[in-house]
């Protein structure tokens, strides 16, 4: 089977962490490169677990505009539109998380093979919000069609 590689050098007591600037200039430096020529081979675990985590955010945002096109086609309500308040917005957040589940791949992919830290996503919290809203919504307009009818 080969001998095992080396797990990704963390930032141990004696040793200082990049601050933000080191970091963002860094990749600035590298943006430009080809993302198989930027710094090195990383443990392909670690690549591999980024994959699943962009697979894993392209199976939610296909989910979201699937949902999306089906309240559009199937929901009907006595209110001219009612769907497309709930279609669109699911719609919208899935195309919005199929973006950034590229953008967060290829940035940490890059982060991986330049060795820094890995970056944050606030995306895991906007669809959350965004899902709860639109549930929120979906459901005092159901509310609101029986009372209507």
């Amino acid at each position: 089977m080969g001998r095992p590689r080396p797990a990704a050098k963390a930032a141990t007591e004696g040793e200082e962490r990049p601050s933000h600037a080191e970091v963002e200039q860094r990749l600035r430096e590298h943006r430009a490169t080809p993302l198989g020529e930027c710094g090195e081979e990383p443990d392909p675990r670690f690549t591999f677990a980024n994959e699943r985590t962009f697979l894993a955010w392209s199976r939610t945002a296909l989910a979201l505009i699937a949902a999306g096109l089906g309240a559009a086609q199937l929901l009907h309500f006595s209110f001219g539109g009612v769907r497309l308040i709930i279609a669109l917005p699911l719609i919208v957040l899935g195309a919005a998380a199929a973006i950034n589940s590229y953008r967060q791949w290829e940035g940490n992919e890059r982060r991986l093979r330049l060795r820094l830290p890995l970056s944050y996503s606030p995306v895991g919290k906007l669809v959350a919000v965004g899902i709860s809203v639109i549930g929120l919504a979906a459901g005092i307009l159901v509310i609101v069609d029986l009372i209507a009818k």
